[in-house]
């Protein structure tokens, strides 16, 4: 049977600030994951001194979307001893990687995503998944900030069903997709206000494929 694969998804708000990449030393070594999807990095590049200090383990890799100024930004960071990159894209709002498996040679993809705000780059977000997810026939994850809920329900504040929800859930059916419950809460983000605004917009989703591989 496959090993199973420990992925972690964070959106960290900033890694140059000391108090939170110390947050995220720690739970990167206590958890012990295979691999980190870091998004809002707010970080142009990463060198092996960062990879190496947020890991604290020397059998480290990563890959860069770099942030537009202190905008945005995404990193992969992996244990090089369980998994090889095949082969990278980068794009707007994703860093895409073509994984092996050190342990079964297993191939699959990972894409990490950190998705718009403004509802008319929806599309443009969506496609640039889609155009991943074609470049190779293998299993796919996908995780991250989607900046997109699926339903009213997903929102504190309600609402109705709106077209964004309605293209989320259209992408996700078009590419066979599986959308697992969330565990532990019904929401993953908060905007931390006295009477705070809470949202499901952090997610993993993945093919059946996928999920046949690595199971439990």
């Amino acid at each position: 049977m496959a090993a199973n694969i420990n992925i972690i998804s964070w959106n960290v708000r900033g890694l140059n600030c000391p108090n939170k990449s110390g947050d995220v030393k720690w739970v990167l070594r206590n958890f012990r994951c295979d691999i980190a999807i870091l998004q809002e990095t707010k970080m142009e590049e990463v060198n092996f001194s960062t990879a190496f200090s947020l890991w604290g383990r020397r059998s480290v890799d990563w890959l860069v979307l770099p942030s537009v100024g202190r905008s945005g930004g995404i990193v992969f960071i992996w244990d090089d001893q369980v998994l090889e990159l095949v082969d990278s894209k980068v794009g707007t709002y994703a860093i895409c990687g073509k994984f092996k498996s050190l342990n079964d040679d297993f191939l699959w993809g990972l894409i990490g995503v950190y998705g718009p705000n403004d509802d008319n780059l929806r599309s443009a977000f969506f496609n640039e998944l889609k155009f991943f997810m074609s470049q190779w026939d293998i299993p796919w994850c996908l995780g991250g900030d989607f900046n997109v809920v699926r339903s009213p329900y997903e929102r504190s504040s309600g609402g109705r069903l709106s077209s964004s929800m309605m293209e989320f859930s259209d992408f996700i059916n078009d590419c066979g997709l599986i959308d697992p419950p969330l565990e532990g809460g019904r929401y993953t983000w908060s905007s931390h206000e006295v009477v705070p605004i809470l949202s499901r917009i952090d997610r993993f989703l993945f093919s059946i494929e996928w999920e046949d591989h690595f199971q439990g």
